[in-house]
């Protein structure tokens, strides 16, 4: 008997192994989709003659009313298995696509409502991938536990990275190419063809990254009337407990984040006119970053914990705000915004881990899906007012304010309350696990103290280090001997 139920533990083992393959293999194909079709529509509004308010929609509508829908996920989860929630909502949001590609045939015929059209479908698109996600976050948690989930996460993420940035790439080089046709035979319909080919792509992507999340082995699982609490339970309680005042701080930072994020794509497409190959470069440098560093924000939060990862980049996270106000006449900006959107990966890196790997240690499977739903919607909310707050200064401001371009003040008004928010919160945020006390170390690289000969050696050492390209064994702290 006990024989019989050591293999049946062997056998679970190996289908948790196989999934978690699966789930990289997801991982891939679900970014390909983020950078084929979500990074450009944004772009897609814009080419639409979309204004900055349509725009401001684009972000802040699907932000509020798409986390809604998980308010609904954990009610079907006492129904219904998880992997058959996410298989019929998913297939739905992949057929969105199809009226988003052909609302470019309004625009062409001259309908102006065709921007708003977007962001209806895009909302409905949104909204089916938020449905699904309390399912998918709870399945994952029973595949991924413990001490390994910053590693796994960061290994998924580092995997997504990759692919969306070879999506983008890819996307940004047809739609330049589009472009460049539309102008030598002055038919706007070159450039609607281009998005509809990458709008395409990222549906197939995403049929094939559902393919994968359904063959990975599901535990078995039933949500349990007694464990649920409402949302109203769970806001009232926010402010007193740990997870609570997390996501309020999350929420937080979303709201003013987006105070400015999404009108960077306008001030670069429309403002300083930078083609689709800039446009894309820049975001490629963003993700280039993450590529590097999420693993090694993965293994840091593994050992010194999420808290203490958010504690350093909730700060570095604003000075990407501040570093996009440099005078568009300086001769380097271009690639001086290449390197401020190169740290601004490096710091996003680890606060979205951070971020989302905190829940795994807070909430326990049972409560993780409500969780995960309770906090998608107060940050959905934070994203809503952030981004209708900033589609309004965008619009109502003078052109220039204090020497900058208005959509500028917004980004230093945005990066000032990011800082007043961390100032605030991050001390009030505790670990949900044991974790290694971590003290920064200035020796760690003690370039002044070594030896004028070797800092080549160094030079070249430690970026090695962080691609992973020396052995594993070597240890950085050797360098100080």
């Amino acid at each position: 008997m006990a024989e019989t139920r050591k293999e049946s533990e062997k056998e679970i083992q190996k289908k948790i192994e196989e999934s978690k393959k699966h789930s990289l293999k997801d991982a891939a194909s679900v970014n390909a989709t983020l950078g084929f079709g979500d990074a450009y529509v944004s772009p897609y509004i814009i080419a639409m003659n979309g204004t900055n308010t349509q725009v401001g929609l684009l972000t802040s509508i699907p932000f509020l009313i798409a986390p809604l829908a998980q308010l609904f996920t954990s009610k079907f989860m006492e129904r219904y298995s998880r992997r058959k929630i996410f298989s019929v909502v998913i297939l739905w949001q992949c057929l969105m696509w199809i009226p988003i590609i052909l609302i470019s045939l309004l625009f062409l015929k001259n309908i102006k409502a065709a921007p708003l059209l977007v962001v209806v479908f895009w909302t409905i698109y949104a909204a089916c991938g938020n449905f699904a996600t309390p399912a998918w976050s709870s399945w994952i948690g029973d595949l991924v536990k413990g001490e390994e989930t910053g590693r796994f996460f960061g290994l998924r993420n580092r995997i997504g990275v990759t692919t969306s940035l070879i999506a983008m790439l890819l996307a940004g080089l047809i739609l330049n190419k589009c472009k460049l046709l539309a102008g030598t035979t002055t038919n706007q319909a070159w450039v609607f063809a281009g998005f509809a080919f990458i709008f395409l792509l990222a549906m197939t992507f995403r049929l094939i990254s559902r393919h994968y999340v359904l063959k990975q082995y599901e535990p078995e699982f039933r949500a349990k009337k007694e464990y649920y609490f409402s949302f109203f339970q769970f806001f009232k309680k926010s402010p007193a407990n740990n997870y609570g005042r997390f996501t309020i701080y999350v929420s937080l930072i979303f709201l003013s984040a987006n105070i400015a994020a999404p009108f960077y794509a306008v001030y670069m497409l429309r403002i300083l006119n930078f083609t689709y190959t800039q446009y894309m470069s820049l975001i490629i440098a963003a993700s280039i970053a993450m590529f590097i560093f999420m693993p090694i924000w993965g293994k840091f939060a593994d050992r010194f914990g999420n808290i203490k990862t958010l504690k350093i980049t909730g700060f570095l996270i604003p000075v990407i705000y501040f570093l996009w106000l440099v005078s568009p006449e300086f001769t380097w900006f271009f690639y001086f915004i290449l390197l401020a959107e190169f740290f601004s990966g490096f710091a996003w890196a680890g606060f979205s881990l951070a971020v989302g790997n905190f829940v795994y240690d807070a909430a326990t499977s049972e409560r993780r899906s409500l969780c995960v739903a309770y906090s998608s919607v107060m940050n959905g909310v934070g994203v809503f007012i952030g981004a209708t707050l900033g589609g309004f200064l965008a619009s109502q401001l003078p052109l220039t304010v204090m020497t900058l371009h208005r959509l500028m003040f917004v980004s230093l008004i945005s990066g000032v309350a990011m800082y007043i928010v961390s100032f605030i919160m991050l001390p009030k945020l505790r670990e949900a696990r044991n974790v290694e006390e971590y003290k920064f170390d200035w020796r760690l690289i003690p370039i002044t103290q070594m030896p004028i000969t070797q800092i080549p050696y160094y030079i070249f050492r430690i970026p090695a280090k962080l691609l992973g390209i020396i052995n594993k064994k070597t240890n950085i702290r050797r360098f100080k001997k």
